[in-house]
């Protein structure tokens, strides 16, 4: 992969401002894509930024958006009175009221990029370094990571046109050569694929306790480590999964069928005659229906990467996984007994609060909720 000479990283730190930001227009964010595309490195601090920007205290996001304020109404006073905004620079180029809005609102972006950037190069030099993955031929591999944290979700395109959107707290990594004789990548978490077709690289996902192997086709895969199951919901096309407890079976999933295995390794290796009971695979390995929103008719499972968190008679305790990925807390519950409640809802700009206050209505329960820490007592 090429360097990026000075003049383009500047230019490729100003469309991340813009982005951030909300000012680029569709041309910039194409532009952005292709640049993250040929430089997956950037990936990483343009999420650290995003994440920092978006949970900044809003008070100092309000002071910065009256400043910007108080710049326009002076800039525009200025030009009110005919006043040239740079008249000492005689017949050198002069610069507008508009190009002079921009640049202050890169200056009011650029000490959280740089508290950002400063931020990130810290944590690898405090990081003891990794040791490389070597090929068998000794040869050490050059891996590309994409990272989510808590409360917070991003898209990316990999370099065959196959399209990621990444959920709240994952990770994807793929080797930089991917695409040229192989297309692998990792999972932990949860992402939504929608993959570019291609015969002669089949596409495959390492998940920790699935492998999913496709050719082309659009499915989500929901694998995170605290979690009891591992769930694969096809939408089209066609997958083959092969759970690493039981290399030897593979099972092919169709469109709209949506596979669950328990993630209890012990569970899964149950193959001895006198213990293993046919019911038992049932619980364990099971293949079921997508469930569908009743009032929206949209599919629960992938409802997240339209900025929706939909549940069906979910267990509290299940739901406050969910909530926590989705907001960036902690949610502690002080007895046992409430993780077994269960609710129906669908949220989507509701803060914590306003969720937790929709779920009190139906349900037996108080809480508190001390900066991101969030405790559930019993009524």
């Amino acid at each position: 992969m090429n360097e990026m000479g000075q003049e383009q990283q500047e230019h490729t730190w100003d469309l991340i401002a813009k982005k951030i930001t909300g000012e680029a227009t569709t041309d910039e964010l194409k532009e952005l894509e292709e640049l993250l595309r040929a430089h997956p490195e950037l990936f990483y601090p343009l999420t650290m930024i995003a994440d920092f920007w978006n949970s900044s205290n809003p008070g100092d996001r309000r002071q910065a958006l009256e400043t910007e304020q108080a710049l326009d109404r002076h800039l525009d006073r200025i030009k009110a009175l005919g006043m040239d905004l740079d008249a000492e620079k005689g017949d050198e180029t002069r610069v507008t009221a508009n190009e002079d809005r921009r640049s202050w609102r890169l200056l009011l972006i650029t000490p959280l990029v740089l508290l950002t950037l400063v931020t990130v190069l810290l944590f690898y030099r405090s990081s003891p370094p990794q040791p490389p993955v070597a090929t068998p031929a000794g040869n050490a591999k050059e891996i590309s990571e994409v990272v989510t944290h808590n409360g917070s979700r991003t898209n990316l395109l990999l370099p065959d046109g196959t399209r990621v959107w990444l959920n709240a707290g994952s990770r994807l990594t793929y080797e930089k050569t991917y695409g040229l004789q192989s297309r692998e990548v990792n999972l932990t978490g949860e992402a939504l694929f929608d993959v570019a077709h291609n015969a002669t690289r089949p596409f495959v996902i390492h998940a920790a306790h699935v492998d999913i192997r496709v050719l082309g086709t659009r499915f989500n895969v929901k694998s995170y480590p605290t979690d009891r199951t591992t769930e694969t919901t096809l939408l089209k096309g066609s997958i083959e999964v092969s759970i690493k407890a039981r290399p030897d079976e593979k099972i092919i999933l169709k469109p709209n069928e949506k596979l669950v295995i328990a993630n209890d390794d012990s569970a899964l290796h149950r193959r001895n005659p006198a213990v293993y009971k046919p019911q038992m695979t049932e619980s364990l390995v099971n293949i079921r229906k997508p469930a569908y929103d009743s009032k929206t008719g949209i599919n629960i499972e992938t409802s997240w990467v339209d900025d929706r968190l939909i549940f069906q008679d979910e267990a509290f305790g299940n739901l406050a996984k969910d909530m926590e990925r989705w907001y960036g807390v902690s949610i502690h519950f002080t007895k046992p007994g409430l993780e077994d409640l269960h609710f129906t809802g669908n949220f989507q700009k509701e803060t914590i609060q306003q969720a937790l206050e929709a779920l009190n209505l139906t349900a037996p329960f108080t809480y508190t909720i001390h900066e991101n820490q969030v405790t559930i007592y019993d009524k």
